[in-house]
């Protein structure tokens, strides 16, 4: 087997394994992410990870929050919606 057939046998492997995770058979890791200032999806599968989804159109879903401090010690705030919290301290 020459290398484009390894390289055409791999590509048709992985669309397969992706038709398998988007069909909810398969289980995905979310091995690629891609995120902007709205949030973080798999590019994968599609699903939300971190606010409010990578490129997203629809804010009537609730933020999933991604904390940082704030600096002054008592507050943190999530990236995506700004959202402030009292710290855990």
């Amino acid at each position: 087997m020459n290398a484009q057939e390894m390289y055409e046998q791999a590509m048709r492997e992985l669309a397969a394994k992706i038709s398998l995770i988007r069909s909810g058979d398969l289980a995905c890791d979310h091995p690629i992410k891609q995120g902007d200032n709205y949030g973080t999806s798999c590019s994968i599968c599609g699903e939300r990870l971190a606010g409010y989804g990578y490129n997203a159109r629809d804010f009537s879903l609730p933020c999933l929050h991604e904390w940082w401090p704030t600096g002054d010690g008592f507050h943190e705030v999530c990236t995506f919606c700004e959202t402030v919290r009292q710290a855990d301290t």
